[in-house]
């Protein structure tokens, strides 16, 4: 069984906000959590919206098209928010943070949160870590097929690992997991 922690209604939470309509992009956010539903697997949170970690491009490029629940029993629908009425993720935050505020709860699994920045960042950084070696794989299987022969065709995947090699060597120099490892662990 999963071991997560339980926060109470009041408490700054820092969370990775994940959407209906493109579960692969999270965004990491600060929160207040305003209530709660209790569930034997995944309790669920209602917070509400204190601060963004991601810059105005990467928000107006992901975050206005994205689908939310914003109370427990309700389907995901989008904010009603226009990226282009944004110039700077202050301004955003200071939106949702108006009288009018409830119109911009999301709700939230309790996995996806942690009591602090720290711990958000150490969440964040192994999701993407995930997210990025999953599709690195795929990439890595489709460039090294028989059939295919376009420009980004691979003799083998030992190429594919070659290449890659090449072009991250000095990332993983920088970091205790070795590049030989990792391309092994994508299978």
């Amino acid at each position: 069984m999963k071991t997560h922690r339980i926060f109470n209604k009041g408490q700054n939470v820092y969370c990775l906000l994940a959407s209906h309509t493109n579960p692969n992009i999270l965004l990491p956010v600060k929160g207040i959590i305003l209530d709660s539903k209790w569930d034997p697997v995944n309790p669920l949170y209602q917070i509400r919206i204190i601060k963004f970690y991601d810059n105005m491009k990467f928000l107006k490029n992901h975050f206005f098209d994205m689908n939310f629940r914003h109370v427990f029993e309700n389907r995901a629908r989008k904010m009603i928010l226009k990226a282009e009425d944004y110039k700077t993720v202050k301004v955003l935050e200071n939106r949702l943070n108006e009288k009018d505020r409830e119109r911009f709860y999301v709700v939230i699994e309790s996995v996806m949160c942690t009591k602090t920045k720290v711990g958000l960042s150490e969440l964040f950084e192994k999701v993407q870590l995930y997210m990025i070696s999953k599709n690195l794989k795929e990439v890595r299987e489709i460039s090294a097929r028989p059939f295919f022969k376009g420009p980004l065709s691979l003799d083998s995947v030992r190429e594919f690992d070659a290449r890659y090699k090449i072009g991250w060597k000095d990332k993983f120099e920088k970091s205790n997991l070795s590049i030989d490892k990792y391309l092994n662990s994508l299978g």
